[in-house]
């Protein structure tokens, strides 16, 4: 066998042994740092919405999460990614230090969404003064703008059952943000758009029903 045959297959063989050694020490740090963090199993499956099964996969080193999971949870754990195949382990942050953290953000920006929806309500007082659209309606279009903003963090966050809070609230402020636009545009009074959403929130409770009895059964 040639010279560089040898290096080549020496070169293969190094490198599946490096990465069966990656694999392996992925597994056990996913373990560690589950441990560490005071979770389950289906705990950590309910956050990041994945079965218990997909998580024993992992840390069997049977399967591994892709890299945006490996993100969320290295950012859950408040680590990076290469700690995961680290040897040394790292103090995690406390689940409360970062739950702290997902709620001063939430809080955030839900008070830059209500400074603009006042900024923008004072401005039309000054301008629209004498116009058919009233300023207070920026009020009710404020309710929906932050529902949708809280509903964004929660798919962040991967705060499942924030989420069905959050998406009843934009359901219900988009029916309200409509009726009162056009009762003060029109003068038209459609009850009719509260009734539309009656069937908007049966259906997304009948989703979220789904997906848990999905994930109980243990499919991703």
């Amino acid at each position: 066998m040639p010279f560089y045959e040898i290096n080549n297959t020496i070169f293969k063989t190094l490198s599946m042994e490096n990465e069966v050694n990656q694999q392996e020490q992925l597994a056990k740090n996913l373990v560690y740092y589950r441990k560490a963090s005071g979770l389950t199993q289906l705990e950590l499956a309910e956050k990041f919405n994945y079965s218990d099964k997909s998580v024993s996969k992992w840390e069997r080193g049977e399967g591994f999460p892709d890299v945006f999971v490996l993100k969320s949870l290295a950012d859950f754990y408040g680590i990076t990614i290469d700690d995961f195949y680290a040897n040394e382990h790292k103090e995690i942050i406390t689940q409360n230090h970062s739950l702290r953290k997902q709620v001063y953000l939430k809080l955030m920006a839900s008070g830059i969404c209500w400074l603009v929806t006042i900024a923008t309500f004072v401005v039309l007082n000054i301008f629209l003064n004498n116009v058919a659209f009233k300023p207070w309606l920026v009020f009710i279009y404020g309710i929906l703008a932050n529902a949708i903003i809280l509903l964004v963090w929660d798919f962040i966050y991967h705060h499942r059952f924030l989420r069905v809070i959050d998406t009843s609230v934009v359901i219900w402020s988009c029916a309200l943000t409509l009726y009162f636009t056009i009762l003060i545009i029109t003068g038209k009074n459609l009850p009719l758009m509260f009734i539309v959403a009656v069937p908007l929130e049966i259906l997304e409770i009948i989703w979220f029903m789904f997906r848990r009895n999905k994930k109980r059964a243990g499919v991703k």
